[in-house]
């Protein structure tokens, strides 16, 4: 096997520890708020570790070359790119590179100060990342413990809410036992009223059928009421005429009393006069007799 299958598989079998830790995170199932804070950042380092990761796979195995061992290096003009590669070049002891050394041994011992003091701050760099690198990791497990421990406090708390719950579902099935009872107590009543629903509707049917024909008895005597009034009302025209008649007989008799008593009234002064008129008449009379 070559070395570049080697190290693919190396970087394979990384890359899948990187995914099967952050997808043992993924299920876990916090309720508490604080645990679920830590689990986002957990995830949250883990994703951005194995995006990182996994795209520096993708370049090495694109760009990679395992049969001539190539190095490139990138930054601003005078960053000591050159003098990096002239180091390389002689601790690589390069045929060409050699041969100018032996031309310029002073150079060669400058450039290897140089390189020494480059060396000396590439490797104190990787130091410092490895540091922090390390410092991460030992966050990320502080976080992974503080999230397990919580874990398990909510896990203590999910059993005791579910032993309440258990009291309360035995409470619950209680309730609805004697809920059960006392329905059937109350359709057992519920089948007795009905019973004498049946007969107070038939008692009903009954009284119906008596009330029709009160009605229908009831109909007749307002039709004999009607024909009632009917005659009291051709009665009354016939008593409004009678009365009508009546006053004018009392009008008539009233004028014909009226018309006596005057009458009687010229009798009586026409007697008065006529008695006058004679003892007048008498006395004359009797005193030219006595004369």
């Amino acid at each position: 096997m070559s070395r570049a299958q080697d190290f693919s598989k190396l970087y394979a079998r990384v890359a899948n520890d990187i995914a099967t830790a952050l997808d043992d995170v993924s299920r876990l199932d916090v309720s508490n708020d604080k645990g679920n804070a830590h689990l986002a950042s957990v995830k949250e380092k883990l994703g951005e570790m194995k995006s990182r990761f996994d795209g520096e796979i993708t370049y090495l195995e694109k760009h990679a070359e395992w049969e001539n061992f190539t190095i490139a290096f990138f930054g601003e003009t005078n960053a000591g790119k050159s003098t990096i590669i002239e180091s390389l070049r002689i601790l690589f002891e390069e045929k060409k590179r050699q041969a100018l050394i032996e031309r310029n041994q002073a150079t060669a011992k400058d450039i290897q100060a140089v390189f020494s003091s480059k060396s000396d701050e590439l490797i104190e760099e990787l130091s410092t990342r490895y540091v922090n690198f390390c410092e991460d990791i030992a966050t990320l497990g502080d976080d992974i413990g503080a999230l397990v421990n919580q874990t398990q406090r909510d896990l203590v708390s999910t059993r005791q809410q579910l032993a309440h719950t258990q009291q309360d579902l035995t409470y619950i099935k209680e309730r609805l036992t004697s809920a059960t009872t006392d329905l059937e107590s109350t359709r057992q009543s519920l089948q007795g009223s009905e019973a004498r629903l049946s007969q107070s509707q038939l008692a009903l049917t009954q009284t119906q059928s008596a009330m029709q024909q009160v009605e229908l008895q009831l109909q007749g005597v307002r039709a004999d009421f009607q024909r009632s009034q009917q005659q009291l009302t051709e009665q009354g025209n016939q008593l409004q005429a009678t009365q009508a008649q009546l006053s004018e007989c009392q009008r008539q008799g009233e004028a014909t009393r009226v018309a006596l008593e005057q009458s009687g009234k010229m009798k009586l002064w026409l007697g008065l006069f006529g008695g006058v008129v004679i003892g007048t008449i008498a006395g004359a009379v009797g005193y030219a007799q006595l004369m």
